[in-house]
């Protein structure tokens, strides 16, 4: 149970792949958070409102779309916080030159050395 938790640096083919609880975190990320926090802030709108009045029923009101919001949002930059500090950890270097190049080279031994 502690292996998903555990702060090291990867290395080969796990510096390259994902554990169980960063997908479902992104998955979480994705299909629930996002969708929410769109559907929270479309709530908080008179306009919409006005066009679809049960999106604001369904969440409570406007004040409980407003703190469902405010907590959403919270969760969503604590997880870019911690996807951060991940990043950083994890060889952030090779990660960013495959993103910035599309160029999947392994991580070497002085690329984690540095991050």
């Amino acid at each position: 149970m502690r292996q998903p938790f555990a702060v090291r640096a990867a290395w080969g083919e796990e510096a390259w792949s994902y554990n169980l609880l960063q997908r479902l975190s992104y998955l979480f990320v994705i299909f629930v958070l996002f969708p929410l926090v769109i559907w929270t802030g479309l709530a908080m709108s008179p306009a919409f409102t006005a066009a679809v009045p049960a999106s604001v029923t369904l969440l409570g009101g406007r004040q409980s779309a407003r703190t469902i919001h405010f907590f959403v949002s919270v969760a969503l930059v604590l997880f870019l916080v911690v996807t951060w500090e991940w990043f950083g950890l994890r060889g952030s270097r090779c990660r960013m030159r495959a993103m910035i190049t599309g160029r999947a080279d392994p991580p070497t031994v002085t690329d984690m050395e540095v991050a």
